[in-house]
């Protein structure tokens, strides 16, 4: 499985035929929200299979998700761009469900998928939404890989301080 994976991969990366193309899920979820949204940037509602096996509804919205920082920093960060035009009103009480003094992480979790399989995600990555604004028919969203690498003292290692960290990775 984990063999014919990597070959299907490989193959896309190098030479992938035109009408094979990665497509990008993500999953919002909160304890305090009603329902888990999984959302993608194509124009029709489908179903994506996910790790543990369950087949997920996911909805039509224009979304853009980018690396907020360069690659070298430990602590990832992406922005996430949402177009809320169509589900303006519902994706705004769900994140009115979350209270304003949680110490609890809305989770965002990343799948990539090849056009040809849905059934099978090629990568993913997990983070937690540190900044949520939302203005009328928009949303952005500053999302961190989870911060592993905090100390007890609450400081923060990073390449630039320490280069020698980079070796280990």
């Amino acid at each position: 499985m984990a063999e014919d994976l990597a070959y299907r991969l490989r193959q896309y990366l190098l030479c992938a035929p035109q009408n094979i193309y990665g497509i990008g899920v993500v999953t919002f979820s909160h304890s305090a929200m009603s329902k888990v949204w999984n959302v993608w940037r194509e124009s029709q509602a489908g179903q994506v299979r996910f790790e543990n096996g369950v087949l997920m509804d996911v909805l039509p919205v224009n979304i853009s998700v980018e690396l907020a920082g360069t690659p070298a920093n430990l602590d990832q960060a992406y922005k996430i761009a949402i177009d809320t035009t169509d589900i303006d009103d519902l994706f705004r009480e769900e994140l009115d469900r979350i209270p304003l003094d949680t110490q609890e992480f809305m989770q965002v979790q990343y799948r990539e998928y090849l056009s040809d399989d849905l059934e099978t995600p090629l990568a993913g990555v997990t983070l937690e939404a540190l900044s949520i604004s939302c203005q009328i028919g928009a949303c952005a969203i500053q999302a961190n890989a989870p911060r592993y690498n905090v100390s007890r003292t609450g400081e923060l290692y990073e390449p630039r301080v320490i280069p020698m960290m980079r070796a280990f990775l």
